[in-house]
């Protein structure tokens, strides 16, 4: 056996040379503990150095991102400029074809108006009716200078003319919805200034009967204290007057006036005779189903008629002379002369602090909407706008319909409401229910209403409230004689009662709405009065409501939440296919995809990415498609047809057979401003 190699002695740190070595640079800087000026330099050197290279790198780095950038800009801006322009030559190449369909449609549609115009005027024909077509403004004012210079002295026979003028005026307001539903501004004020003019003949017609009865009242029949009582017309009736005078200038107190044939009462105060010394006075109460300053005031609409009360002063009473009998005859324009009240002209300090209020209550239709609150204003002639100044102690009775309040004034009185009330629309769906036959359902902000829109018009399916039954269903007489008024299919009420559904076009429906206390028919002046509303333009609208109407047989139509945020220029709604006309629910979240966002142009529709539950609006096109001229062409120029695509593209021409539904469905659209206030 061999024995291990001898092992070297393990060396020590003093005879380790890297130790030494080791000791010999740290040595120093450990007795010492901080680097030299020189090292301290060379490092500061070396750092900036570092810096500038750094800084040189993201220079040059971001010169590279900015070149890039503005050479990606560059061809964003080439390309978009070039897609612009494919899109005006496809626009322009398109709008000849746009041009040629809705000259075809407009075609059908004269064609099919004009039969039914020739039914409506053998229908006028055989009424032998003497009421002047009101189509010529010289037949208009032929008929005023006519009745002007006509003598009316007695009330009954001025209640008739104006219930003639009446006539007039349902035949002007039906023009005006005409020229309502065409978009005809011109002709809506034309219409508009002479039904005013005509109303105002009434009032004229009135005012001369009152005053002869003024100039002869000794010869009506008083009671033992030396009034007169007298009434004309009904409690229902359209037009109403009653009447109280007090024969002696001196001896008035505190009386309560009650006209109980008509439903009018006034209490009048003592203050009355103190603001009128010297006068036999008179008071007179005139009732009106509709509103003479309808219009006027842009942002306040009527309810439920007006009521005027005018304190007139009776003329001196005829004496007996030797056989004659003398009887003062007022100069020409002072035939009737009214008494103001508060006379703040005339009234000392103390008078002036003794005026009382007065009273009235009336009866108001039924079918007039009224609120639980209802607010009473009187009409400023000289303002031209109502006013509610020392109105007080309003009460409404629902179960009676009576009205009463204190006024501080005499003047014109009436309920009324912002036009705005039952606006903006919260969501609205049109949906079809049968062939050529659409269900609209608006949830506006007082009431959810339904409406059915067919080839015959417009008629109102809900609310079932009892002050809209008139509108909703025809009376029995034009049930039983269709040529009379639009009726559709009967329908059994309650305790096997039939019910004629009444059909209307859309501007009288939706007149008669408003005259009910319900305006569907904003303009864009109520957009002033709703926070973050704006109209949109009015080309805008015109496209759209053109181009849905000729989808709504086949597609159910939804608002979007996101119309309201984009510019007035763009209008975007939603379109889901139901040829089964099958219900769904437009507001469901899981059927939110099932939806085709679209959006309008002044001059073009196109489909978009845009979803109810993703916010913001996803305005960009949907992959693949293009935007078109009208809706119709989108739907032609899919990127992938479907194999049914020509059965399809046919069902949403434009003949003779649909053209009344489609204009039914375009008309609504239009005078509910769909688009505008959702």
């Amino acid at each position: 056996l061999k024995a291990p190699p001898p092992q070297a002695p393990p060396r020590t740190l003093r005879q380790d040379p890297r130790a030494r070595v080791f000791r010999g640079q740290g040595g120093a800087m450990g007795r010492k503990g901080k680097k030299s000026k020189k090292q301290l330099e060379e490092e500061l050197a070396r750092a900036a150095e570092d810096q500038k290279r750094h800084e040189e790198k993201e220079r040059l780095l971001k010169l590279e991102e900015d070149t890039i950038a503005k050479h990606r800009a560059r061809l964003d801006e080439e390309l978009d400029s070039k897609e612009k322009v494919l899109e005006a030559e496809r626009l322009e190449e398109e709008s000849s074809i746009v041009t040629r369909m809705k000259g075809e449609r407009k075609q059908n549609l004269e064609y099919e108006q004009s039969k039914l115009q020739d039914r409506i005027n053998w229908q006028k024909f055989i009424s032998c009716t003497s009421r002047p077509n009101v189509g010529f403004e010289s037949e208009i004012t032929t008929y005023m200078t006519t009745v002007r210079e006509e003598n009316t002295n007695k009330m009954d026979d001025a209640i008739r003319k104006c219930h003639e003028s009446e006539e007039i005026v349902g035949d002007l307001m039906e023009l005006w919805c005409k020229a309502r539903e065409e978009g005809d501004a011109a002709r809506q004020d034309w219409c508009m200034r002479y039904v005013h003019e005509i109303r105002m003949l009434e009032i004229e017609q009135l005012d001369d009967a009152t005053a002869y009865l003024l100039q002869y009242i000794e010869k009506q029949e008083s009671n033992n204290h030396s009034q007169v009582y007298m009434t004309w017309g009904q409690q229902n009736d359209d037009i109403k007057v009653g009447f109280w005078g007090h024969l002696q200038s001196k001896g008035f107190r505190a009386k309560q006036i009650d006209h109980q044939k008509i439903q009018i009462t006034l209490e009048m105060p003592k203050s009355i005779a103190l603001q009128s010394m010297g006068h036999c006075i008179g008071v007179r109460a005139v009732y009106t189903s509709y509103d003479c300053a309808y219009g006027k005031d842009p942002s306040q609409m009527s309810v439920g008629g007006m009521i005027r009360v005018d304190l007139l002063s009776i003329p001196p009473f005829s004496k007996k002379v030797k056989g004659w009998t003398i009887r003062q005859v007022p100069p020409p324009g002072q035939e009737l002369m009214r008494l103001p009240y508060p006379n703040n002209e005339h009234a000392t300090t103390n008078t002036a602090i003794a005026v009382q209020p007065c009273k009235v209550e009336y009866k108001v239709p039924a079918n007039m909407l009224v609120g639980k609150s209802p607010t009473i204003s009187w009409w400023d002639c000289q303002e031209e706008k109502w006013a509610t100044e020392g109105i007080s102690e309003i009460s409404w009775e629902a179960e009676t319909r009576k009205i009463s309040f204190w006024t501080a004034r005499l003047a014109s009185f009436a309920i009324t409401q912002p036009r705005h009330l039952d606006l903006p629309y919260k969501h609205w769906v049109l949906r079809p229910i049968a062939p050529l036959l659409v269900e609209l359902k608006i949830t506006a902000a007082r009431y959810d209403l339904s409406f059915i829109i067919s080839e015959d018009g417009l008629r109102l399916k809900g609310p079932d409230e009892p002050e809209l039954h008139d509108l909703m269903f025809a009376p029995p007489e034009e049930a039983n004689n269709p040529e009379a008024g639009g009726t559709g299919a009967i329908q059994h009420g309650p305790g096997g009662s039939t019910k004629a559904p009444r059909i209307r076009s859309p501007a009288t429906l939706l007149k008669e709405l408003r005259e009910c206390g319900l305006n569907l028919m904003p303009e864009d002046g109520d957009a002033d009065y709703l926070d973050g509303y704006t109209p949109k333009c009015p080309e805008t609208q015109a496209r759209a409501y053109s181009d849905l109407s000729e989808i709504a047989a086949f597609y159910d139509i939804a608002s979007s939440h996101h119309n309201k945020s984009l510019p007035r220029e763009r209008a975007l709604l939603r379109v889901r296919e139901n040829p089964l006309y099958d219900e769904f629910d437009a507001l469901d979240p899981d059927c939110d995809t099932d939806y085709q966002a679209i959006m309008f142009f002044p001059d073009k529709a196109c489909f978009v990415q845009s979803l109810e539950q993703v916010s913001p609006c996803k305005e960009a096109l949907k992959p693949w498609h293009l935007t078109h001229a009208s809706l119709y062409l989108c739907y032609d120029k899919v990127p992938v047809p479907s194999p049914n695509h020509v059965e399809s593209l046919q069902k949403l021409e434009v003949t003779c057979s649909n053209a009344r539904f489609v204009e039914a469905v375009r008309q609504t659209m239009q005078l509910m401003r769909l688009l505008c206030f959702v």
